[in-house]
């Protein structure tokens, strides 16, 4: 079985200056491990916290898939929807494609 998951990565956010003349500093991000659920009653997709492929987010399961081609067409359009790219693994961890 296939899912989508995108680990934890650290990004810079660059400083900015205000109206006001202040500037915010330059600073580090770390996003959150993060994975795509579906419910069980809808046919929305959720980004959300990656607990684990039994654990559970707001009631929904990690969506899983039997097949690549059909995991692609869903990585695909959640990185038309959201510009987030999430990479394919399976129970023996990252798949390369």
């Amino acid at each position: 079985m296939y899912y989508l998951r995108k680990e934890p990565h650290e990004v810079v956010i660059p400083a900015i200056d205000k109206t006001d003349g202040t500037v915010i500093p330059e600073r580090k991000y770390t996003s959150e491990d993060r994975a795509i659920y579906k419910h069980s009653r809808l046919s929305r997709w959720y980004r959300g916290r990656f607990t684990g492929i039994s654990g559970k987010y707001q009631g929904m399961r990690v969506y899983q898939c039997k097949t690549v081609k059909r995991i692609l067409e869903i990585r695909k359009s959640t990185y038309k929807a959201t510009g987030e790219y999430f990479d394919v693994y399976d129970e023996n961890g990252k798949v390369a494609l």
